[in-house]
């Protein structure tokens, strides 16, 4: 099974999925409760990986920069899985 973390890619991959499924619950919340404590958290640690997605997307309703930081990860996650880079 590959669920369990035996070595350093094992270590990679599982902070990679780590990472998209707080990425996922940021724009839960950001679409929901948008005057979360969590959120607001969130915003700091995932705000300077966003910046640069928000300036080149448009403004919608939905937050499109954090799910595509959300598909990179898990992008990565695949690729690094596969050819165990």
């Amino acid at each position: 099974m590959g669920y369990f973390v035996g070595n350093g890619i094992g270590l990679i991959i599982a902070s990679l999925n780590t990472a998209t499924f707080i990425t996922l619950v940021y724009v839960f919340l950001k679409a929901v409760e948008p005057r979360s404590r969590l959120l607001h958290a969130l915003d700091k640690l995932y705000g300077p990986f966003l910046a640069p997605l928000r300036r080149i997307l448009p403004v919608w309703r939905f937050d499109v920069a954090a799910l595509i930081l959300a598909a990179v990860l898990q992008a990565a996650a695949i690729v690094i899985k596969r050819y165990r880079l």
